[in-house]
This record gives structure tokens, C-alpha cells and sequence, in this order.
């Protein structure tokens, strides 16, 4: 048999090497850490996740194995590669009777992490009002700030509880402090979309600007999306630098997007990029917003600083919902704008000179157009008679692909394909007329009725991108849904 007290030797070495003070710690196995402690185990050791016993006991809340590891030396000081301490692992899990131990031993409540972050902002993001009233209580600083400006009550802001808010607020924490960024803690509040902080601090003479209301719409937080406007937040933000909607329209909050417009927020407000909520809608690939906001008037044919539009931005992303959208939404209008279109040798319901028609030498007449919408980028023209075909109208004319910028068509388009267009509408293209051909042929109607020839030119948001050999049905199937404007004069004819 073996002796007792050799027993008792035997049983505590293989304790010893069994197990580690910090896993005993964790576990809670109050007779191990005595057994090991007694052993000569080191109480500041750190195990593998960095942490010493003590901070561990903090972190676990085991109240009396800390203060055993304390009476046996454990240094309250102590902090691991990150900087954090026993009394933060502490404040992190709202242990405050392991905090206010630690205090009394004698750990720094204002020390800093490598991140610059206190036992009490750690306490505060979490939201443990109570310990943030314990640290308080021990002197800790209320404005201290981390390696970013930050303070508790902005770390407060962010876990938006009110009763840690307000210990905070009573223990001096200033409500208007700024971090590196020039964020305030309304700032903070806005963004996780916590509206009875941003009241709170309301109170305190924080009000929120346009930034902080443009965070909450972001983040889809009507609540503080309300309370923001009503503390005077203007719904459209400072238009051409923050635009709320644009922000709401681009994370897909309608509640968002129906409040701030019934606020009186401009549908079509722009941003410093000249873009609008609709723009931002169609990007992020969002119908149902896209239907939204054009239900409420938002103008499709405005274009951003690089001249895109929401319908080009869709169509770029592989939006092919919201250009279908777009597409029907123009085609049910119809042409928006009125073109004035004129021509030096055509008058309205004048006949065409001689010069322009099949009796003549067949050239094609000279047409100007003013009076042109924003987002055009190229030109069409048909020039048909309604009085003729089977079906009518005959077709004497189709030309495309007309530079955005051009103005006008000098009169006498060449009849070769392989002719060079004059450089002022460089690129056109002539498509096939109702006699099959790709140029203009005049008038040459039967003799004995008078014939109406429309010479209608159509301002198109597409590139002027059309393959060849269009006909007039080719290019109106083509460019429905994307006619800006269009315009046109109607001269006659008659054979006697």
C-alpha cells in the first residue's frame, strides 16, 4: 500500500500535468487552480489563445477563482498581444463583480488596447449599462477616445441602448464629440438605425445633419429616417452632395423612399455625379424601386455626368427586367418632346419642288431640327406617304444612325452606298425604301390625287450603332420604347 501522504503527492503531480491553470479556470474546477496554484504553477502564463488566467476568470466570470489568482500574484495589469486587459476581457461580458475586484486590486480602468479601446467603450458597444456605471463609479474616462476618435457614447450609439446611453450622458460624456472621420455619436446612432439614441442625444442638443439622415435611409431605418426629418433634417439632403433617396433607392427601401417623397424629396434630386434615385435603382438591379419611383414622376431620360441614363446603366448591368421597364414605359407615352423640324426647300402643305422628287433629278431634300431633348445620341429619318402602299404608307426613305450631335442633313444624300455621307452626319446610313432600294427616291405619285409625304426624323437615346439594310418596319421595331422626340414636316405632291 501506498503511504498517504505519498498518495496525495502522486495525485497532485499527474493534476500538475494533466491539465493547465487556464483550463481549470475555464472549466471552473476551483480545487484544480488551488492544487495547481499550491503546485507552483505560473499565474501570469499565457495559454494559446493569448490569455492568462485571470483573464480568462474575467471572461467567464468565475469571481472567486480570480480573486484566488489575485491573492496568489496574478498581475491585474496584464494584457495580452492585443493590448486588452482582464478588466476589458471583464467589462467585454458584463462581469461586474470581477470588474469592481479588479479596480480594488489595483487594474487601470482608463488603460488602452492597441486599438486605443478602454474597459468602458468596450462596455458600452456592448451595451451593459451597469458596468458602464461600475467604471464610471472608479473614475474612468467618459471622453476617452481610440486610435479612430471614437468614444463610449459613440460605442454606445452603436449598441443603441438608451440606459447606457444616459449613464454615459449623466457621467459627462460629451454628446457633440467628433471622431476621425467627423462622425458624431447621432452619427453612429443613425447608421445602426437606433432611433431612441438619436432622441436621446436630441435631447442633449445633438441634432442630426443630412449625413446622418442619408445613414439611415441607407440602411432602410424608417424609425430614425423619422426622427431625423423631424428634428429639421430637409428630406432631399444638400442637393448635389447628399441625397438620402439615392441612398434608400440604391438599398431597395421602399417604406424609406415613400416617406422621404412624402416629405417633399425631389424624385429627380442629382448628386455630384448627376445621378438620381432612379439611376441607382436600375444599377443595383431593383425593379419593383425602378416601378416606385417612376410611379412618382422620376424622369428616365435624365442623364448623369457621363451621360448615362437609368436606362443605359440597366442595360449595362444585364438588367434586362428593368430595360423591359423602361422599354414599355416610353412605348405606352410615346415621343415626350416635340422636335422643330424645318427644311430650306419643303413648306408644309406646299408641294415639293420639282428638283426633290422622280420627275426631277431625285435629290433628297436638306432638314434642320431644334429644339432637341437632353440624352439623345443619335437621329433617324423616314420620309413615307400615307396616301400610297398596300399597306400604306409607301416608303420613299429610311436613313439611321445619324450622330447625336448632328443638327441637320445637307440636301442631295449620295445614291452609292459606298460614297462617303457628308462629314456632318459622318457614319449614317441608308436603309431599304419601299422600292427595295438604300437611297432616296421622290415623290412619283399616280396622276390625280394629291399624296402627303411626312419627313419625320426621330431623336433616339441608342447609339448610333444599327447594322445596314434596315427597312422602315426593321428600324420602328428597333427603336420603340427609345424615341426621346421626334418631329415633322409634310409637303404634297400631285401628278397631273
Amino acid at each position: 500500500m501506498i503511504p498517504t501522504g505519498l498518495a496525495a503527492a502522486v495525485i497532485a503531480a499527474f493534476v500538475v500535468q494533466s491539465s493547465s491553470l487556464s483550463d481549470a479556470v475555464l472549466y471552473g474546477d476551483v480545487k484544480t487552480v488551488q492544487t495547481l496554484i499550491a503546485s507552483g504553477a505560473n499565474v501570469n502564463e499565457v495559454d494559446a489563445t493569448g490569455m492568462t488566467p485571470l483573464m480568462v476568470a474575467a471572461s467567464e466570470g468565475k469571481t472567486a477563482i480570480a480573486q484566488l489568482l489575485v491573492d496568489a500574484g496574478a498581475d491585474v495589469q496584464q494584457a495580452g498581444e492585443d493590448g486588452t486587459t482582464a478588466l476589458m476581457r471583464a467589462a467585454s461580458a458584463n462581469r461586474v463583480d470581477i470588474m469592481k475586484q479588479l479596480v480594488a486590486k489595483g487594474a487601470d480602468v482608463n488603460a488602452k488596447n492597441k486599438g486605443g479601446m478602454t474597459a468602458l467603450m468596450v462596455a458600452a458597444f456592448g451595451g451593459y449599462a451597469t458596468a458602464v456605471r461600475a467604471l464610471l463609479a472608479d473614475k474612468a474616462d467618459s471622453n476617452a477616445k481610440d486610435n479612430q476618435g471614437r468614444t463610449a457614447l459613440m460605442a454606445a450609439a452603436t449598441s443603441g441602448d438608451p440606459p447606457t446611453l444616459e449613464a454615459l450622458l449623466a457621467g459627462g460624456a460629451a454628446p457633440a464629440a467628433v471622431d476621425a472621420g467627423h462622425g458624431t455619436p447621432m452619427t453612429y446612432a443613425a447608421a445602426a438605425g437606433h432611433a431612441e439614441a438619436m432622441e436621446a442625444l436630441a435631447r442633449r442638443g445633438l441634432k442630426p445633419n443630412a449625413s446622418d439622415l442619408a445613414l439611415a435611409a441607407a440602411g432602410c431605418h424608417v424609425q430614425a429616417v423619422r426622427v431625423a426629418l423631424a428634428s429639421g433634417v430637409a428630406p432631399q439632403g444638400v442637393n448635389g452632395e447628399i441625397v438620402p433617396l439615392l441612398q434608400a433607392a440604391a438599398a431597395n427601401c421602399g417604406d424609406v423612399v415613400l416617406l422621404l417623397l412624402d416629405r417633399g424629396a425631389s424624385v429627380n434630386a442629382r448628386d455630384g455625379d448627376g445621378w438620381t434615385a432612379l439611376m441607382k435603382a436600375a444599377e443595383a438591379g431593383h425593379p419593383e424601386m425602378v416601378r416606385l419611383l417612376m410611379d412618382h414622376g422620376a424622369n428616365m431620360n435624365v442623364a448623369d455626368a457621363n451621360g448615362r441614363t437609368a436606362w443605359m446603366l440597366a442595360a449595362m448591368g444585364g438588367h434586362t427586367d428593368i430595360a423591359e421597364i423602361f422599354k414599355a414605359a416610353r412605348a405606352a407615352q410615346g415621343p415626350s418632346h416635340r422636335l422643330t423640324v424645318t427644311s430650306a426647300a419643303l413648306k408644309n402643305d406646299q408641294p415639293v419642288p420639282r428638283q426633290y422628287t422622280a420627275d426631277g433629278r431625285n435629290d433628297s431634300p436638306p432638314l434642320a431640327w431644334s429644339n432637341v431633348p437632353d440624352g439623345v445620341k443619335s437621329f433617324a429619318i423616314v420620309c413615307e406617304d400615307p396616301d400610297a402602299g398596300s399597306p400604306p404608307p409607301f416608303v420613299h426613305w429610311v436613313i439611321y444612325n445619324i450622330p447625336g450631335e448632328a443638327s441637320a442633313l445637307p440636301e442631295a444624300i449620295p445614291f452609292e452606298p459606298n460614297q462617303p455621307m457628308p462629314k456632318e452626319i459622318a457614319g449614317a446610313v441608308q436603309g431599304l425604301s419601299g422600292f427595295r432600294r438604300p437611297y432616296y427616291r421622290g415623290p412619283a405619285p399616280p396622276p390625280g390625287k394629291v399624296h402627303h409625304y411626312h419627313f419625320i426624323v426621330y431623336a433616339l437615346d441608342l447609339l448610333p450603332e444599327f447594322k445596314p439594310g434596315l427597312t422602315r418596319s426593321d428600324l420602328l421595331d428597333a427603336i420603340k420604347g427609345h424615341i426621346l422626340g421626334q418631329g415633322e414636316p409634310v409637303a404634297t405632291y400631285e401628278r397631273r
